[in-house]
């Protein structure tokens, strides 16, 4: 099983932004998909302010406590890293967690437009640009044509 990378992680924030808030909140109700890309989103979001933690933490240890000049023994022995150990384990549960999710929504069948478009909408941010930029502009391109379709309809 391919693993989620941080910049994956990271770039899976903007999930669902097509809905509002009172739409997503019936959408849900009426698919099963919108409830698991809402957790999906908010894992990536979740994920997303560990980072930014774990790496402000990381620049003040640099600062204050030499990090970048200690051998990993002597990193592990400092008492202010364990902040930093605690959160990649957290980070590496909510990956986990999000890999977990993404094999569920794959098994649930979309029974909205919205379901559809959210199901897409994690394909394309989980699949990085760079690295398949047809398919990836093939999803774009996919999740815009619902979107239109959704308006019309």
């Amino acid at each position: 099983m391919a693993r989620l990378s941080r910049r994956k992680l990271v770039a899976g924030m903007s999930v669902a932004p097509w809905l509002s808030d009172v739409r997503l909140t019936r959408a849900m109700a009426g698919d099963p998909v919108l409830v698991l890309c809402g957790h999906y989103a908010d894992l990536v979001r979740h994920g997303e302010i560990l980072l930014r933690r774990w790496s402000d933490h990381e620049a003040w240890l640099g600062k204050n406590r030499n990090w970048f000049g200690l051998s990993d023994v002597e990193q592990k022995r400092l008492p202010e890293a364990q902040l930093l150990y605690a959160i990649d384990a957290e980070y590496e549960r909510c990956t986990r967690e999000c890999a977990r999710v993404l094999r569920r929504v794959r098994n649930v069948p979309a029974v909205t437009v919205e379901g559809a478009i959210a199901k897409l909408s994690i394909a394309a941010e989980s699949i990085e640009p760079d690295d398949y930029p047809s398919a990836h502009r093939v999803l774009l391109s996919a999740i815009g044509d619902l979107r239109a379709l959704q308006r019309r309809g």
